[in-house]
């Protein structure tokens, strides 16, 4: 298991990423569920999930 944190570039929303060679796979794209940005693509080689950690900043959502 690979464990990271990733942050969205368009309204600073913080994530942490677990990614699981075993399992089933994932395939298509993650997208910030407050601005849309895509935050990663996946290929289909290993299970990604994805939750929310840091609340984006205000100034980024409004802009």
């Amino acid at each position: 298991m690979k464990k990271g944190d990733v942050t969205c570039s368009e309204c600073g929303a913080g994530f942490r990423r677990l990614e699981l060679a075993s399992g089933p796979a994932t395939q298509g794209e993650y997208r910030c569920p407050t601005c849309g940005e895509i935050l990663e693509k996946f290929d289909g080689s290993a299970f990604v999930a994805y939750r929310l950690t840091i609340q984006p900043s205000i100034r980024g959502v409004r802009d």
